[in-house]
């Protein structure tokens, strides 16, 4: 566990994405969950002993199963957004294991299947905050780019935002359902005057630098401007894998982590290509 400012914290060593929590005088604001069950007992255990009691709520920055599988765990209100709510409604009560292939953390776990998918309880559309001290009050605002309902944590006294997927530390970013436009649009805000000084930490990494961010900038516009040029020759779905290495040479990353982080990119810049060039149409996530 590491501590952000004052009441704030998160962790990175659990499967799935780095998660967060606020805790005030009436509870704790979680922000995302783990993945694996021992690890989400494990995490409000570690903030019981930082003086979190009473009334859990937990906001979910998406609908990705990476970071939302394992709410259950936590017994918590969910607050998302419409979009990702939208998501949920769309699962089985009870997860189950299938095989895919989009580079996600839950897809190399087992131990999953039966765990439960929490309905969200509060669902916003462009901003909601939540009071959890007289002093502080906590924003949960939509930004689009990553996926259908991507959303940020805003604490505006601390300087401490949560942005979930925008920005991943040393890893490709999942490109599937993603708006790249709107993605840099919202890369743009985060490094704007409105957000200097803040503390940043993402979902795929932890706590990061501004240079990340703008090198996460790059990267998408990198992507979006080879794969118009394939759009405009009408290549094949398939030729987008060719791209993969290349790309993947701007990480550093563990080696044992290699085959997931190229599935990831894979799967995501052939999903992203179809749904964009091919389809005829943008992505309105």
């Amino acid at each position: 566990m590491k501590k952000i400012k004052g009441d704030i914290y998160i962790e990175s060593s659990y499967a799935g994405v780095t998660v967060g929590a606020v805790v005030a005088e009436r509870g704790a604001v979680l922000i995302d969950a783990p993945l694996k069950p021992e690890d989400g007992r494990a995490w409000v255990n570690a903030l019981k002993k930082k003086g979190a009691k009473g009334r859990r709520v937990l906001v979910s920055l998406d609908s990705h199963p990476d970071r939302t599988l394992g709410a259950q765990t936590l017994n918590s209100e969910v607050v998302t957004h419409e979009e990702s709510a939208r998501q949920y409604r769309r699962r089985a009560a009870v997860f189950k294991s299938l095989r895919q292939e989009s580079g996600a953390e839950w897809e190399g776990l087992s131990g999953l299947n039966g765990l439960r998918w929490v309905t969200p309880r509060v669902v916003f559309t462009g901003t909601t905050q939540i009071h959890i001290a007289e002093q502080e009050e906590l924003r949960v605002e939509a930004h689009g780019g990553p996926s259908p309902g991507a959303s940020w944590v805003v604490l505006s006294k601390a300087k401490v935002v949560f942005v979930g997927d925008l920005v991943a530390y040393q890893q490709p970013p999942f490109l599937a359902l993603a708006d790249i436009e709107a993605w840099v649009e919202s890369l743009d805000a985060l490094l704007s005057k409105e957000f200097k000084g803040y503390a940043i930490v993402t979902g795929r990494g932890g706590e990061v630098r501004t240079a990340t961010v703008r090198a996460q900038r790059a990267f998408l516009k990198d992507v979006e401007a080879r794969l118009a040029r394939m759009g405009k020759r009408k290549a094949a779905a398939k030729e987008v894998e060719k791209l993969v290495p290349k790309l993947m040479q701007k990480y550093r990353y563990p080696a044992k982590q290699k085959a997931l982080y190229t599935q990831r990119l894979k799967h995501g810049l052939q999903a992203y290509y179809a749904r964009r060039y091919q389809a005829g149409t943008k992505s309105n996530g």
